[in-house]
């Protein structure tokens, strides 16, 4: 374990920092909306070559990078500028490649400087959905001169169900889907009584309560077989309806009932969503469950899961801003994933540290609520 206040620093030559007023066109379309932070600078861009992401940065960042395109120590800038973070964001930065650090006369970075920064997790998964989303992860690393958001793609959609010729015919259009799922088990009248529905692009059927709703960041996911789909949607409905949730979704159409994450309901708090799973859970024993990797599991199989909105950053584009738990994560790894096989490292590996400095455990998928209620970081990836 190397001291990183300590450690002799440098800039990494493969980016080129860029301020935002010297931006091309073609690059302005990167930052978006990041332009009107007062904290934000500009962009780093990788080499050519690479299948590294832009990274923006702030005003700090831009400062560390420049000082440091002379190798030297630095601990007083480090400690002005990340305060007792900043062990921890120079170990991220390394990580990322923004930085390199020296070790027997040469530096290293990215997944390559993981042995000299130390593991910090190399537990093996213990539920299955960690299981799942381990194998996602391997998955990952086996698709070969894949760009990094077809690769975000691929983990999202991963342990969907195979779309056969008879799910398709089964479900090809709207009126034999609504009669899969709505008919014979009053769900369609406990629907209209408690919620107004919506339609969301051609992927979700959604239900809104008419109380005002206010920011909904814990989500619940409900992720039973095709097959037993109905019937835990109606259950479901019932569980939702008791504890007054204000707002859930159904995935539409054939590929809706193959997914993984079927039925997301979203909560103001933990607690309502504690309530929740529990009449959840007391109706649905026995049910065969699908599973939803990348999600915080809450019983042994993997029917219900949960997970929360990303944090507050202050640095992302607008679009990332909005970016559901899954999203944010399959992103985020699917960057890991490319850097580490880009370095020849091992990419699990890499991957599970590297996510749990975003505060996430990588093996339970448990988001640190210390960190995840409030704004952090400023060097994210666009992609």
């Amino acid at each position: 374990m190397i001291e990183l206040r300590e450690a002799c620093l440098r800039s990494n030559a493969r980016f080129r920092l860029v301020p935002f007023d010297r931006l091309s066109a073609h690059q302005l379309q990167a930052p978006g909306s990041l332009s009107d932070d007062p904290d934000f600078f500009g962009v780093l861009l990788p080499a050519e070559d690479s299948a590294l992401p832009i990274k923006s940065v702030s005003r700090e960042a831009a400062l560390l990078f420049m000082a440091l395109r002379e190798a030297a120590r630095l601990p007083h800038l480090l400690k002005s500028l990340f305060g007792n973070d900043a062990s921890e964001r120079v170990r991220q930065l390394i990580l990322d490649s923004v930085l390199e650090v020296e070790l027997d006369g040469r530096f290293v970075s990215g997944p390559s400087a993981l042995t000299l920064l130390g593991e910090r997790t190399n537990a093996e998964p213990a539920t299955r959905l960690a299981r799942l989303s381990r194998d996602a992860i391997s998955y990952a690393a086996a698709l070969e001169q894949v760009p990094v958001q077809e690769l975000a793609g691929r983990l999202y959609l991963f342990n969907a169900t195979p779309c056969t010729r008879s799910w398709h015919e089964r479900l090809d259009d709207e009126g034999k889907f609504n009669a899969f799922l709505f008919e014979g088990n009053g769900v369609q009248e406990r629907l209209a009584s408690n919620w107004r529905r919506q339609t969301v692009g051609d992927s979700w059927l959604a239900w809104r309560s008419d109380e005002v709703a206010h920011r909904l960041p814990y989500k619940l996911y409900v992720s039973p077989s095709p097959e037993q789909l109905p019937a835990v949607f109606a259950l479901v409905t019932r569980a939702l309806a008791k504890t007054r949730c204000r707002y859930f979704k159904l995935g539409r159409g054939t590929f809706g009932v193959l997914r993984p994450d079927k039925v997301v309901a979203y909560f103001g708090g933990l607690e309502e969503l504690h309530q929740a799973t529990e009449l959840i859970q007391a109706a649905v024993t026995g049910v065969a469950a699908q599973g939803v990797p990348f999600t915080a599991p809450i019983d042994t199989q993997g029917l219900l899961s949960w997970g929360m909105d990303p944090p507050r950053f202050e640095q992302v584009p607008a679009e990332q801003q909005h970016q559901s738990w899954r999203q944010w994560l399959t992103s985020r790894i699917a960057v890991y994933v490319a850097a580490a096989r880009e370095s020849g490292a091992d990419v699990p590996s890499f991957v599970r540290n590297r996510i749990a400095l975003d505060g996430v455990d990588p093996v339970s998928w448990n988001p640190d609520l210390a960190i995840w209620r409030g704004p952090v970081g400023t060097e994210q990836e666009r992609f």
